[in-house]
């Protein structure tokens, strides 16, 4: 026995066959009434027993196939619209998605413990929430300190993104200071190579989140923000707190040529990173406790226009809702073949009238 599918789960197919069949009683009772309501027209000029005397080629079975081609062509159109599947074969099965390519502060002030702890591993909790909840789209991600380096392009394997990131910390780059200038520019490369490589260059279906505390900023982050702008929206998340955190880090002594451990109190810097949201026409939002915050970015991102991201050749049923659509379109333009047909019909009912009963010719 063939086995079929349809667009709902089998367990429903009870609900939506009652919902079809009652669907199409309600169609039969809708025409026999409009019928009806015709041979009422005719019965008022003359009455039913003497209509086929008086009027030459009248015959209420010549309306007949009208009502089973309408009818029949609604069952099969419904069928379609069910969708039935049966068969397996090889096809492509396209995925849609964004473009999310997170900018995360890597430098030694992100080992603040506000929040606890610490600004980078709560960075990496807020991303890894933000994974679940975009499962179609493409993440890459961009790591800066005084610097910036590109640790992974743009995928939609979230299990290797994820690799990554969880050995993303403030020791991957030797660069101190936190330049976001160098992080645009790294930004704007990547995406350059992927319009490259994919051929698809649509602003409206790509974003940037810049992961920061805005603190000790060096080169023009905001001439960084005006230059990336026109190339993609920019939302930022503050990681820390006004109030800020003490930091220890290695400084070079010169006078002993060695290192000291010098302690310095972080605090995040919200008007710079408000600036550089506005600029990119995304949102500011400070980190929360729970996944506020990235609730309201992936609402964000859903703003976003999806583009194709992938095409994976899966086996599956194959759709073969065209062979009902078929029959139903040849049943509905029967329908319209035999109205053209109907006025022949009777013309020839009234010659053969005619032939029958001189008298009334």
């Amino acid at each position: 026995m063939t086995d079929i599918h349809f667009a709902f789960p089998m367990v429903q197919a009870p609900i939506w066959i009652g919902a079809g069949v009652g669907v199409v009683l309600i169609f039969m009772l809708l025409l026999k009434r409009l019928e009806r309501r015709r041979e009422i027209r005719v019965h008022r000029f003359v009455t039913a027993a003497l209509a086929p005397r008086l009027l030459a080629g009248y015959d209420a079975r010549h309306r007949r196939p009208l009502y089973w081609f309408a009818v029949i062509g609604l069952v099969f159109l419904l069928i379609a619209l069910a969708q039935p599947r049966w068969g397996k074969a090889w096809g492509g099965v396209a995925r849609s998605g964004r473009d999310i390519l997170i900018l995360m502060d890597t430098s030694e002030s992100m080992n603040a413990t506000d929040p606890l702890p610490t600004r980078i591993s709560r960075a990496r909790q807020k991303v890894d929430a933000l994974l679940d909840r975009c499962p179609a789209d493409r993440f890459g991600l961009i790591a800066f300190s005084g610097g910036a380096v590109l640790q992974c392009p743009l995928t939609e394997d979230h299990a290797y993104f994820r690799s990554i990131l969880e050995v993303t910390d403030t020791n991957v780059l030797e660069d101190e200071g936190t330049d976001i200038a160098a992080a645009f520019h790294e930004a704007l490369e990547t995406f350059k190579e992927d319009i490259e490589d994919t051929g698809q260059d649509n602003r409206e279906s790509r974003t940037i989140l810049l992961i920061s505390d805005g603190e000790a900023v060096t080169g023009d982050q905001i001439a960084a923000a005006e230059a990336v702008a026109p190339h993609t929206r920019i939302h930022v998340l503050g990681i820390g707190s006004p109030e800020g955190a003490p930091v220890t880090f290695q400084a070079p002594d010169q006078a002993r040529r060695g290192w000291n451990n010098e302690v310095h109190h972080s605090k995040l810097d919200e008007e710079n990173l408000k600036t550089i949201a506005q600029i990119g026409g995304g949102v500011y939002l400070r980190t929360s406790p729970n996944n506020a915050d990235v609730d309201r970015l992936k609402a964000e991102f859903d703003a976003l226009r999806s583009q194709t991201v992938s095409g994976d050749m899966r086996y599956t049923y194959v759709n073969r809702y065209r062979w009902p659509l078929s029959i139903a379109i040849l049943c509905f333009a029967a329908e319209g073949l035999w109205l053209a047909l109907l006025p022949g019909l009777r013309r020839r009912a009234m010659r053969r009238a005619a032939q029958e009963d001189p008298a009334h010719a």
